[in-house]
């Protein structure tokens, strides 16, 4: 081979080099900047909506003032008012299908629950309808808005920065699911505790998590199928009238590989 064809071929091999290196960086640079423009927008958000701040596992009550014109007797008991830890009325006047809360306290995983008529539309729209590739963490519109389902299921993008659903892939190790056991989702109506009892992964082109059951012993089979291919041992118990939420994500073990992290639902 001459040495004018092997220049030229080592040129090709630069060029085609570059243009691979600069179309990777561009990649990561818009991936990195849709990144920063979903952490601002949730961080603007998350800061601005809990009007009324409490620990998880304080009461989610709050003492009703006495009206002025009925003083009330020492004898008789505080009447106590359910008071919402987020303020859903003037949330659902900017996302009208906003349905929860969703919190991990000490990790970014805290962003309002939404819902619309189908599963596609919030995997890349912010809550307020803008589009935007992360997308927003929503509830299966097949499910009921108010949790009363069996098994709710919740969606959100497995973000490789963390944000959204990302922090859900360290519940793959048994270290962080001992440090953070419960989750916290908030409604119009009611707190919950989400006391986690399983994570596994499913290939979602065979298998989808299920909605309803035909009784309490489907149900219950259910479950303990979930736990037996868990990633975490968890002690949490789930009994016949229980309720539980599917946490659903995008995994990279497999094609269609889905991580779903399971939890119970308990008033608080």
């Amino acid at each position: 081979m001459s040495k004018r064809k092997k220049l030229r071929i080592l040129y090709a091999l630069l060029g085609l080099s570059i243009a691979v290196f600069l179309f990777f960086g561009g990649w990561l640079g818009w991936e990195l900047y849709a990144s920063w423009q979903s952490q601002s927008y949730y961080s603007a958000l998350a800061s601005g909506v809990e009007t009324r701040p409490r620990e998880p596992g304080q009461s989610r009550n709050v003492v009703k003032p006495p009206s002025p014109d009925a003083p009330v007797a020492e004898s008789e008991p505080e009447e106590f008012v359910w008071t919402p830890y987020v303020d859903f009325v003037a949330l659902s006047e900017v996302f009208p299908g906003i349905v929860g809360w969703i919190k991990l306290e000490g990790t970014p995983l805290d962003y309002p629950i939404m819902q619309t008529t189908n599963n596609d539309f919030f995997l890349g729209h912010f809550p307020d309808g803008t589009k935007q590739r992360s997308g927003s963490i929503f509830l299966d519109y097949r499910n009921s808005p108010d949790f009363s389902d069996k098994n709710s299921l919740i969606y959100g993008h497995m973000s490789r920065t963390g944000e959204m659903f990302g922090v859900l892939k360290n519940y793959r190790e048994q270290a962080f699911f001992d440090e953070n056991p419960v989750m916290y989702i908030y409604t119009p109506e009611t707190d919950y505790e989400l006391r986690l009892i399983a994570g596994y992964l499913v290939d979602s082109g065979v298998e989808t998590p299920k909605i309803d059951f035909k009784d309490d012993d489907e149900f219950l089979k259910y479950v303990e199928s979930r736990k037996r291919r868990t990633f975490f041992k968890s002690d949490v118990k789930v009994e016949a009238g229980d309720r539980i939420v599917s946490l659903c994500t995008c995994a990279y073990d497999f094609t269609n590989a889905r991580l779903v992290i399971v939890g119970k639902l308990v008033e608080f």
